[in-house]
């Protein structure tokens, strides 16, 4: 699946909707650089910066919803958590090692990402941008 940001995704938060695109465009890198010959490098480094980035995003979005009062905020979290764990998973699997199979994991796990992330924002990120609006500055 190919990743791009489409502004329908916008929940109405500059540094949320900044990192969703963020996050989108390391997945599409991502795609890109397991698609062709295995550079380790590049593939290892883009892995660890998503990682990180995703980690930072969750921090600031549960933040948000703390701020705004989302009800539904625990279920939310359990997703990302999930997420995170199969990140890191990827990412030790990786640091033991580079090569083909691993990269036939990478390329699987960059389309999964992409379906993944969309999702998530079109549906259960979405769900709190109601309560964003009433939520004054």
């Amino acid at each position: 699946m190919s990743i791009v940001w489409d502004e329908t995704l916008a929940i109405g938060d500059a540094a949320i909707d900044a990192d969703h695109r963020r996050m989108m465009a390391l997945i599409a890198t991502l795609e890109a650089a397991a698609a062709g010959p295995v550079d380790c490098a590049a593939v290892g480094g883009t892995l660890a910066e998503l990682v990180q980035l995703t980690t930072d995003h969750f921090a600031r979005e549960e933040a948000l919803q703390v701020k705004v009062g989302f009800p539904d905020r625990e279920a939310h979290r359990t997703s990302h958590v999930m997420l995170l764990n199969r990140l890191e998973a990827v990412m030790t699997h990786y640091a033991d090692g580079c090569d083909e199979v691993r990269a036939g994991i990478v390329r699987t796990l960059g389309d999964s990402l992409a379906t993944w992330l969309v999702t998530h924002i079109a549906n259960n990120d979405m769900e709190f941008k109601p309560y964003m609006a009433e939520t004054p500055g």
